[in-house]
């Protein structure tokens, strides 16, 4: 009886582990904050981040959405829990509004060790024109800046605001404009390249439109830009991507665009496509900035900032087509609140280390950043991203012509066919056969030889199959 007694403990323990199944997985970990500094707490308004190359975290305030914030940067390495003021426009005078050339701070981006700001200049300087400036700050070094913008030697490309920025590893720059019919700009920033001038913008003036069409008064606008790190942007299928916000609740000209067909030195052929998924999450409200980046894995981040949202959600993109594989722990997220992640409450803006295992966000509300982490957690399997079964959606979009994206889920690592029948049941096409691994999947299914009609599309793994009816219309 004694033995029983010592051993049942162990048993206990041992059934634990069957009815859990006890595993380690890696998954996104909220670890804490990273504050700017108290004193400047009434003339902060946190807006776009983003990380260099040593892990570096640069964060900008801005005047764009707070008359009231003063037009600052900020930094914090990657072992800080403060953040440190790097530059403060208002205080130097370069936000003067009759003679600066900072008005708002509406952009920022990294290259290697360099650090750049693009803002509007000062309106009661310049008006009735909306002019931009670009700072570039090599090695982070204020006192080597390079100033490029109206008013200045090289002047080429800056009469109009832009918004957002994003830079090739080629060091050419991508922006989003108002001018025209809201959509892209490119810089060249080489010292190698000659034609254009470096700094000036890469012809055509008026780059390809954003879907969601022309402006209203500049209020739905791109307002960030993302490329994709190490990109080959000589390359036209190489994508970048741009977010929108809209012009109201009721006017949804917003949303995240994907943009390919050109290139870094012949942009005028960029065409730019509404990317869409399944729940309808990436049609945004009037907030700003919806801050977007992509990490080294070519995964898409975005910041939902609006009280609908809430979350930051990592995607993977098919074509035009946006499935969540990632969403950081909130709190507060509509979608799935973690009662240990960060409270958010306006998420601006979302970056990445390069090795995209660390995690910033921005939040507008909190004026706050938060910092996650991709680990390897032992534990219970009881978090939303754990698959369970084995899962066929429905195709989107449905109807279709000629293209629709099919995803599943897999538990574990499978063989597994997937194919489309017509309504006779003949195999008119096999998407998938093969040894997958365990996670979600997309594949995408093009019908151009096909008649319209009612088609169905069955998975086939060890565990079973799934079949759901899909509606191809011409």
């Amino acid at each position: 009886m004694k033995i029983f007694l010592k051993l049942l403990p162990i048993a206990i323990f041992i059934l634990f582990i069957a009815n859990n199944k006890l595993s380690a997985q890696a998954q996104w970990k909220y670890v804490g904050e990273v504050k700017f500094p108290a004193a400047d707490s009434s003339v902060l308004q946190p807006h776009l981040i983003a990380v260099n190359q040593n892990g570096r975290l640069f964060a900008i305030s801005t005047k764009v959405t707070n008359a009231k914030a003063h037009n600052a940067v900020y930094y914090a390495d990657s072992s800080d829990n403060s953040l440190k003021k790097l530059i403060d426009y208002n205080n130097n005078g370069d936000s003067d509004t009759l003679t600066g050339n900072i008005g708002g701070i509406r952009g920022i981006a990294v290259l290697g060790n360099d650090l750049l700001i693009t803002a509007g200049q000062p309106y009661q300087k310049t008006k009735p024109n909306t002019v931009a400036s670009l700072y570039y700050y090599p090695n982070q070094d204020t006192t080597q800046v390079q100033k490029f913008g109206y008013g200045f030697a090289v002047s080429s490309g800056y009469g109009t605001y832009l918004d957002g920025f994003a830079v090739t590893k080629d060091s050419f720059a991508v922006a989003g404009m108002p001018y025209g019919n809201t959509g892209i700009r490119f810089f060249n920033l080489s010292y190698s390249v000659t034609t254009p001038a470096r700094g000036s913008y890469v012809s055509p003036p008026s780059g390809p439109a954003e879907p969601g069409g022309p402006n209203t008064g500049g209020y739905d606008v791109i307002r960030d830009v993302a490329t994709v790190p190490g990109g080959d942007y000589n390359n036209p299928e190489t994508p970048f991507y741009t977010s929108r916000n809209s012009y109201s609740s009721t006017q949804t000209t917003g949303g995240i665009a994907i943009w390919n067909g050109g290139t870094q030195t012949s942009p005028g052929t960029y065409t730019g496509q509404r990317i869409t998924d399944a729940a309808s999450e990436l049609v945004f409200d009037k907030n700003i900035p919806y801050g977007i980046t992509v990490d080294k894995n070519k995964v898409l981040w975005v910041a939902g900032i609006d009280s609908t949202r809430r979350w930051v959600k990592g995607y993977t993109v098919t074509v035009n087509f946006a499935e969540p594989v990632y969403e950081l722990p909130s709190k507060n997220s509509s979608s799935y609140a973690d009662p240990n992640g960060a409270p958010f409450l306006a998420p601006c803006d979302v970056a990445l280390s390069s090795d995209a295992l660390t995690a910033y966000v921005a939040d507008a509300s909190q004026k706050t950043i938060y910092k996650f982490k991709f680990t390897n957690v032992t534990g219970v399997k009881d978090n939303a991203n754990t698959v369970y079964d084995f899962k066929l959606n429905q195709n989107y979009p449905n109807p279709f012509n000629p293209s629709t994206v099919i995803s599943y889920s897999l538990p574990k690592a499978t063989s597994v066919k997937l194919t489309v029948t017509n309504l006779l049941g003949q195999e008119v096409a096999v998407l998938i056969n093969s040894f997958q691994q365990a996670g979600s999947h997309t594949q995408i299914f093009k019908a151009d030889n096909l008649a319209s009609g009612v088609y169905y599309y069955t998975l086939k793994t060890e565990s079973g199959s799934i079949s759901k009816k899909m509606i191809l219309t011409k």
